[in-house]
């Protein structure tokens, strides 16, 4: 099938070729037939629109699957807030053919067919075994949010369905509160997915505790199936009150030998009473979850790690630990998994930073850790400074020089580490060096000195880098400008398309003082990079104060 995309760009058909259209799809090949659709669903509005919609619903009752589906199809584009043909639709949405069934619901979701025609076929669709068009439903059933309530309080009760309105319920979550009677119905159900998926959405519904939580221990100190323990523990971590709750997952912490059910109760009670007397053995669990074999397990552990709050003192030297030695596990899902969840701390994940900075191994990790802490990384400044100094890798001192830039003004004390890095060999490395000297606004004597040397070297990418570098130090210097302006304006024909991007910008912040570049922005109107012409067209629209 083709996109919606795709038909806007065909031409439209005109009204006297609708019923030759219509013809071809009926009975053309399988090539004339798309063709045929094509233009049908690009029919424009008016007679045209009509006449093709009219012949399209005819084409419903066909005897071939495939004009059937198309046909459906085709209405999905052009009917839109037609209701006689959403009736039409309808009355073919049980089709015994799959592909019509899902050309069909797809058409109604697309035209916005009126609710009360379309929730009793999604009931139904429910009830079917086609795992497309079931999910096609729950999406648009979700849509519909406590409008859909009723249908699915019905629903609930089919054996066959159950499983799948289920899945529409976790998708409302509190919109569909009022179903917490029907819900707690089934998290007994003998069927053990229904009853997961029932204990799921009990979580989602976030229902009256006092109802809930009476069932969901039950499940948990019950003999229910492993998993159906698991969704409980998330469950009860969703009701504060009653504190029975709390208190099942005080002793399921207490007497479970499940390493996983274990790390999921310490995770609920700490979510329900961070400062729980139970918070260093709730801990003590969800560390253990890090040296499971099994990559799942070590993943929760690292999210439970991640979602909890500290302490009073903050983290804890065992949660530190052990988020350290979750950087060096084997499964680069699961430290990439630690990374975010540490960035995402801010000045929480310092002293687990501050560890990794010491650790060969674990530097660069640290390093992008700092960089993307951006200023809540400013107590690490010494210890980067430390890292660059001994470090006898380019591209890890280069690193340290961007987190040094993205701290900002607080690593002004890194000046004098990334000044000496100018003469680096590595001329990656004086590029960096020159950012994120210009980024911290470190406007010391040496550094102006420095690079401003640096504008005469032979080299025009640093050359650049310098003149960005002192123009963020020395804003509206009219010397530093007139000596800046040609160096930028050769830099927009260097071969890099990044060089020509940044002489562009840069020159767009001059003002009038960049006049003199304008026509060689403009010129840049035909450059092989799109960034490239955008900077350039923006740059020389500032300049000229348009």
């Amino acid at each position: 099938m083709i996109s919606q995309t795709a038909l806007s760009n065909l031409a439209h058909a005109q009204t006297n070729d609708i019923p030759a259209l219509l013809q071809q799809l009926r009975g053309g090949s399988a090539e004339q037939q798309k063709a045929a659709l094509k233009s049908l669903a690009s029919a424009p509005d008016g007679a045209a629109r009509a006449t093709a919609i009219a012949g399209l619903v005819k084409l419903l009752d066909s005897d071939k699957p495939a004009v059937r589906a198309r046909s459906a199809y085709a209405l999905g584009y052009l009917a839109d807030g037609n209701a006689e043909a959403a009736k039409a639709l309808i009355q073919h949405a049980m089709d015994k053919d799959p592909t019509v069934r899902n050309a069909v619901i797809k058409a109604l979701v697309r035209i916005k067919a009126p609710r009360e025609l379309t929730l009793p076929i999604w009931a139904k669709t429910l009830q079917s075994s086609d795992p497309e068009a079931i999910m096609h439903v729950i999406h648009s059933m979700a849509d519909l949010g406590s409008e859909a309530v009723p249908t699915l309080r019905e629903t609930l009760s089919h054996p066959e369905a159950a499983y799948w309105a289920l899945l529409v319920v976790s998708e409302l979550g509190p919109q569909a509160a009022e179903l917490t009677p029907e819900l707690m119905e089934l998290i007994d159900h003998a069927q053990p997915e229904v009853q997961l998926q029932a204990i799921i959405a009990v979580g989602k519904v976030q229902g009256d505790g006092e109802k809930i939580v009476p069932g969901l221990v039950k499940v948990l100190r019950g003999d229910a199936p492993m998993a159906g323990k698991y969704a409980a523990c998330f469950a009860l971590s969703q009701y504060p009150q009653p504190t029975t709750g709390a208190a099942a997952l005080e002793a399921t912490l207490d007497d479970a030998s499940d390493v996983e059910l274990k790390l999921l109760a310490g995770w609920s009670l700490l979510t329900l009473a961070p400062e729980t007397a139970k918070r260093p053995q709730a801990l003590t669990a969800i560390i253990a979850g890090l040296s499971s074999e099994q990559p799942r397990i070590r993943h929760l552990a690292i999210r439970a790690l991640g979602d909890i709050k500290p302490g009073p003192d903050g983290p804890s030297p065992e949660v530190i630990q052990a988020m350290t030695k979750a950087l060096q596990d084997s499964e680069p899902a699961v430290i990439s998994q630690v990374v975010d969840v540490l960035a995402s701390k801010g000045t929480a994940a310092v002293g687990v930073i501050k560890t990794s900075l010491t650790n060969n191994a674990l530097r660069p990790l640290g390093i992008e850790l700092a960089r993307r802490l951006g200023p809540n990384a400013a107590p690490l400044v010494p210890d980067l400074i430390a890292a660059m100094k001994s470090s006898d890798d380019p591209e890890q001192v280069r690193e340290i020089a961007f987190a040094l830039a993205a701290i900002g003004s607080a690593a002004k004390p890194a000046s004098d580490v990334l000044v000496a890095e100018l003469s680096n060999e590595n001329r990656r490395v004086r590029y960096s060096a020159c950012y994120a000297l210009g980024s911290i606004g470190s406007d010391a004597q040496n550094v102006l000195t420095e690079l401003t040397q640096r504008l005469g070297c032979d080299d025009p990418f640093l050359q650049l880098s310098a003149a960005w570098s002192l123009l963020k130090l020395q804003p509206g210097d009219p010397k530093l400008i007139a000596q800046a302006v040609p160096l930028l304006t050769q830099a927009l024909q260097h071969e890099n398309e990044f060089v020509r991007l940044e002489a562009a910008r840069t020159l767009g912040t001059l003002g009038q003082a960049a006049q003199g570049s304008v026509d060689d922005l403009n010129a840049l109107s035909s450059d092989e990079s799109p960034m490239v012409r955008q900077a350039a067209a923006e740059a020389a629209e500032a300049i000229q104060g348009k």
